[in-house]
């Protein structure tokens, strides 16, 4: 980190698809500014970074749905990626890194600098941030190296810039919850969060003491585990929270409604969708009256309720859910597929994920987890513990696919700005918090006006809102962990950004983005 320089006009912090297409516009618009990227990984892309992206992954799109517009991908990459097949990760990664050398974005990079601090100088004359780096290992083998939001900095050496704006572009799944289930701190096999799966994927799926893998969480992240491990014909024990969301929508890439074949990637970038989605934007597009038709009379609702009844129905006969035995079937969301909106995915795999199901290769469980004790998985059945036919013994490596943090990973300073910054946080004054309720309320009553849908809806549980916030950090079996009574859970704001991007508009110069 010796050549980042003590000052720069904007800071970029996140190099995966948001950061570079900011920094490579920004730079379009005002060619001469100085401009600076920082990364905690050691390559480009962020979650397609080369160190990411383990045999097999790929992304749910195909050909034509993950290239910016004004860089083809079969250009970029010729003879990687043939029509009708699903882009794999280290092709997404070169795609991106090609970009990046396109634009001239590469050298303005700076690889394994983890972002702790960025602090709002409200009293400095010529405003901007001040920005605390420390560096990242390279050790991508190592769970430790990917949770410097938990250990303590003070004993590494830390650098500081400024930079009069900042654009924080490190997304919303880049910092996975901490694991605090009971017992972890003594639990005897690895203990590995899907973020340092992908890391260490290589090792574990080639490792000839890796027989029986627990995983934990239905996401899209948890389903490309087991198929990870299936496939390479180690069994697997799939646990799926039954006090949690449920299982995740996945879909084949391309659906019958009725006679009509859907590439579902470019269904949902289509007019017609959108009309049928509860957007608060959607009436930018001109058609506004078919929106209000839609969403705010009984007839409208009818329709769009029945059409999302319909996708979901589609998606469950043509995916086999029903069909392929009690197994397969306890995949089955809980809710209408209105309600997982990003969370539909896709069957991007090589081989039908369901047979390792039939075959016996996985056995799917919907329970809680209630402890880990010595080398077992003891599950919840009605708040207690039964230790006779529910628990799962002698498991070799237990991942949990439980969840992002809310947050951005990065502490903002000062803390009294976070209001104002829209950002979500757990420091709000009384002040703040009763502005804000009654902005939020004024909101709610405006939006269910518009979309009465919504109030009809899951609501999001409390402790949903409520990151554990780790005190003191324990070293087991060389791993970085929090211990559960050393925890202090923190009740988090939503985020309050303009357009998902910008601090509410009062507060535009405040110099900073978030993506």
């Amino acid at each position: 980190m010796d050549d980042i320089s003590d000052h720069t006009d904007i800071l970029v912090i996140g190099a995966g698809i948001q950061g570079l297409v900011a920094a490579k516009t920004y730079l379009q618009l005002s060619p001469h500014t100085e401009l600076l990227i920082l990364d905690s990984q050691h390559s480009i892309g962020g979650v397609w970074a080369k160190e990411n992206c383990y045999t097999d992954l790929k992304t749910n799109n195909q050909l034509g749905t993950f290239e910016f517009t004004d860089y083809d991908l079969a250009e970029a990459c010729p003879s990687k990626v043939r029509k009708d097949e699903h882009i794999p990760g280290e092709v997404a990664h070169d795609y991106l890194y090609r970009y990046a050398e396109k634009f001239k974005l590469l050298e303005r990079v700076r690889f394994g600098c983890k972002v702790l601090t960025a602090e709002h100088l409200l009293d400095h004359k010529n405003g901007g941030w001040r920005v605390a780096v420390i560096p990242k290992p390279a050790d991508t083998a190592n769970p430790k190296a990917d949770l410097g939001h938990i250990s303590n900095p003070s004993s590494t050496p830390t650098t500081t810039l400024t930079a009069s704006r900042i654009l924080v572009c490190t997304g919303v799944t880049s910092n996975p919850l901490p694991i605090s289930l009971p017992g972890s701190s003594s639990f005897l096999p690895p203990l590995l969060t899907f973020h340092d799966f992908r890391r260490q994927a290589s090792a574990l799926l080639n490792s000839p003491n890796i027989k029986h893998v627990a995983i934990y969480g239905g996401s899209k992240a948890a389903y490309d585990a087991v198929y990870a491990f299936a496939s390479s014909f180690i069994n697997v024990t799939w646990i799926i929270r039954a006090s949690g969301h449920g299982p995740a929508w996945m879909a084949p890439s391309h659906i019958y409604l009725g006679p009509v074949r859907c590439w579902l990637e470019l269904l949902v970038t289509t007019r017609p969708l959108n009309w049928l989605s509860p957007c608060i934007w959607g009436d930018r597009d001109g058609f506004g009256f078919i929106r209000r038709l839609l969403q705010e009379t009984r007839v409208g609702r009818f329709v769009v309720k029945n059409f999302w009844d319909k996708l979901g129905g589609d998606v469950v006969v043509q995916s086999g859910l029903r069909e392929k035995g009690p197994g397969v079937e306890k995949l089955m969301p809980k809710e209408s597929a209105l309600w997982y909106g990003a969370g539909i995915s896709i069957l991007n795999y090589e081989t039908d994920i369901h047979q390792y199901i039939q075959n016996g290769t996985v056995n799917v469980l919907r329970s809680d987890i209630e402890r880990l004790e010595g080398r077992n998985v003891l599950l919840r059945v009605n708040g207690a513990v039964d230790e006779a036919p529910h628990k799962i013994p002698e498991v070799d490596v237990l991942i949990c696919s439980t969840g992002w943090r809310w947050d951005s990973g990065i502490t903002i300073l000062p803390t009294a700005e976070h209001a104002n910054l829209g950002i979500p946080s757990a420091s709000y004054t009384p002040v703040q918090r009763a502005a804000w309720d009654v902005l939020d309320a004024q909101a709610d009553a405006e939006v269910l006006a518009r979309f009465p849908v919504l109030a009809t809806g899951p609501s999001i549980p409390k402790e949903d809102m409520v990151i554990p916030k780790l005190i003191k950090a324990s070293t087991a079996n060389g791993k970085l962990q929090a211990e559960p009574e050393k925890q202090k859970n923190e009740e988090l704001t939503p985020w309050r950004l303009f357009r998902g991007i910008a601090p509410p508009p009062t507060l535009i110069a405040t110099s900073c983005s978030w993506a």
